[in-house]
């Protein structure tokens, strides 16, 4: 298990847990960024936003952010 922030472009990670505060943890669940969800890791870029695809949708999500998501690389 690794940290969003971690991953490669181009990698499907399905989300295992996210820490953080109750504001991160209620903004990621209203997109959809809950336990279970699958994602593709468009651009990460150092220094930059990590660009996610996730269901029809594409997110940017900030470095600190991205270090309190969890996830698991996807087969």
């Amino acid at each position: 298990m690794t940290t969003l922030d971690k991953v490669a472009p181009g990698t499907q990670v399905r989300i295992e847990r996210v820490d953080g505060n109750i504001r991160l943890l209620t903004r990621l669940s209203s997109v959809g960024l809950v336990p279970g969800a699958l994602l593709t890791v468009e651009r990460a870029d150092k220094n930059r936003p990590v660009l996610v695809y996730e269901r029809d949708t594409m997110l940017a999500i900030n470095r600190q952010e991205c270090a309190s998501i969890y996830v698991e690389e996807v087969a």
